[in-house]
């Protein structure tokens, strides 16, 4: 009796990570960097395809954000920040290329970013002001 209950919950185990294992490899996880000219790390993008949010983190404190339209450069969304870190919802954009500019005390740091709301993916151009 042992010895089924204990071959049942070993089972039962291999099958929860089999479906865990499968619930991940649907997961995208897209990250990129920006630097500065001399290479050290300026802000990072990190895409979760499985969550709403992009994550934007800066090596340097950032007092806000702004997301513009790559062809009129007009606002798109923008908000302030303290801190290093902050979530922008992808929900309230259109799949395309936006540009986003990050304000720290000494730089503007401009990047091009796509956002695929149904794929998780974006790439990136960036420039340092």
């Amino acid at each position: 009796m042992k010895t089924s209950i204990l071959t049942f919950a070993i089972l039962l185990l291999s099958f929860a990570g089999i479906a865990q294992e499968t619930n991940k490899q649907s997961e995208k996880l897209t990250k990129y960097v920006t630097t500065f000219p001399n290479g050290e790390e300026a802000i990072t993008i990190t895409d979760n395809s499985a969550s709403d949010n992009l994550k934007l983190s800066s090596a340097d404190e950032f007092y806000k954000y702004e997301i513009l339209e790559t062809s009129n450069h007009e606002l798109v969304h923008g908000s302030d920040n303290q801190g290093k870190v902050c979530n922008i919802d992808k929900n309230k954009f259109e799949d395309g290329t936006y540009t986003l500019k990050v304000y720290t005390e000494d730089f503007v740091i401009t990047s091009d970013i796509t956002i695929s709301n149904g794929l998780g993916n974006e790439e990136q151009n960036s420039t340092i002001q």
